[in-house]
């Protein structure tokens, strides 16, 4: 592959292409913002912030326990989406088939499915 597009093959492989733009954009991204953000700290500043509300006490940790189920499921929904996004890849190379399109409407109603009972489960409704 490398004698048929030159010396820069890598940059159109699409995975290549993904981990250098992974490896490279929040280094980017930190170097812009401390080039373009004003630095006035103050005690404002510093102090701790949860979710628009200003603290009651101080905090007792740097995270607090009762946002760790949210942190879980953020989680698994980032390994979905890495496993969707190759499988998408690979059902693009292959071809679309009806047994690719059933699997694929299976695990977005599981996926509906799951997320719904996650919700009742943490109490809340809508």
């Amino acid at each position: 592959m490398a004698d048929q597009a030159g010396p820069l093959w890598f940059l159109w492989d699409p995975f290549i292409l993904y981990v250098i733009l992974v490896l490279l954009a929040p280094d980017v991204f930190y170097i812009v913002s401390w080039l373009i953000a004003p630095s006035r700290p103050s005690r404002v500043k510093r102090m701790a912030f949860e979710s628009g509300q200003a603290p009651i006490r101080s905090a007792l940790s740097s995270f607090p326990l009762e946002y760790f189920p949210y942190v879980v499921i953020y989680i698994a929904y980032a390994v979905v989406a890495v496993l969707v996004f190759f499988s998408l890849l690979s059902v693009l190379e292959a071809g679309v088939t009806p047994l690719t399109l059933t699997l694929l409407a299976v695990a977005a109603v599981i996926s509906v499915y799951a997320g719904s009972r996650l919700r009742v489960a943490s109490g809340r409704r809508g």
